[in-house]
């Protein structure tokens, strides 16, 4: 019993120190506590998957493109993220910009052994809404819907602290 206790303290600490890491390394929000723009794109499977589907989680929502060799250098370490967290109250969306959409990004996908929920954004209409204007851009929601951290560069989120 004493381990299981240990052991959840432990994943409730490395959670609360990823948001504090986060935060500490996060550059502001244009406005802070501004609600994230939602959107609706489609995953993998065709199925429509809407941000606010996820409120009441803290949200990762990462823009990135096969094409793009930083993005393809920073999946392991999202990878390793989702793992780590996926039975917490946390949720990991990868939009892909790729214009040939499924195409291209499901071989990658599997190739790569993601699991996290890859999304669609052929058009752009997510990105645009964010202000992305380089890949691979990160951006932390919290449970409330509001954006708390973006990042317009990569970042290896497997490591102990964050740049």
């Amino acid at each position: 019993m004493k381990s299981s206790v240990h052991k959840k303290n432990f994943l409730a600490v490395s959670f609360l120190a990823l948001i504090f890491v986060l935060l500490a390394s996060a550059q502001a929000a244009e406005e802070e506590g501004m609600v994230a723009p939602n959107f609706t794109l489609k995953n993998l499977n065709g199925e429509e998957v809407s941000l606010s589907q996820f409120r009441g989680k803290y949200v990762l929502v990462n823009f990135w493109a096969t094409w793009c060799g930083p993005c393809k250098v920073e999946m392991p370490s999202l990878e390793a993220l989702y793992q780590r967290f996926k039975n917490k109250n946390f949720a990991l969306l990868a939009i892909s910009n790729d214009m040939f959409g499924a195409t291209i990004v499901k071989p990658f996908v599997e190739a790569n052994n993601l699991n996290f929920t890859i999304l669609l954004d052929q058009r752009l209409k997510a990105s645009n809404a964010f202000g992305v204007t380089s890949l691979p851009s990160t951006f932390m929601i919290n449970p409330e819907g509001c954006l708390f951290y973006t990042s317009p560069s990569p970042r290896d989120y497997g490591a102990p602290l964050m740049p």
